[in-house]
C-alpha cells in the first residue's frame, strides 16, 4: 500500500506543477497581449508623426534638433521668417 501512497503523493506534485505552470502560461500570454497592444499604439503614434511630418514638410531634425543651442542662437525675428517660410511654402501644397 506505500506504493499506491507514493503514487497518490506523485500524482498531487504533477497535478499541483501543471497548475501552476498554467498559470505562468496566464501571466506570459497577459504580458504578451499588453506588450502587442503597447506596439499597435506606438506603430499608430509614429504613423500619425510621420503623416504630420509630411504635412508640414518637418524633417526630424526640426522635431528633434541635434543640439538645443541652435535653436536657442535664433533670434526671435529670425524664428518668425522661419515660420512665415514654413507657412507659406506649407500653403503651395
Amino acid at each position: 500500500m506505500s506504493s499506491l501512497k507514493q503514487l497518490e503523493q506523485q500524482k498531487a506534485e504533477l497535478d499541483l506543477k501543471i497548475a501552476q505552470s498554467l498559470e505562468m502560461l496566464k501571466k506570459m500570454d497577459v504580458d504578451l497581449e499588453r506588450a502587442r497592444l503597447r506596439q499597435e499604439a506606438v506603430d499608430r503614434g509614429t504613423a500619425e508623426i510621420m503623416a504630420v511630418m509630411e504635412k508640414y514638410n518637418l524633417t526630424q531634425e526640426d522635431i528633434f534638433p541635434s543640439s538645443i543651442s541652435k535653436v536657442t542662437m535664433l533670434k526671435p525675428k529670425e524664428s518668425q521668417t522661419l515660420a512665415e517660410m514654413r507657412q507659406y511654402f506649407n500653403r503651395q501644397r
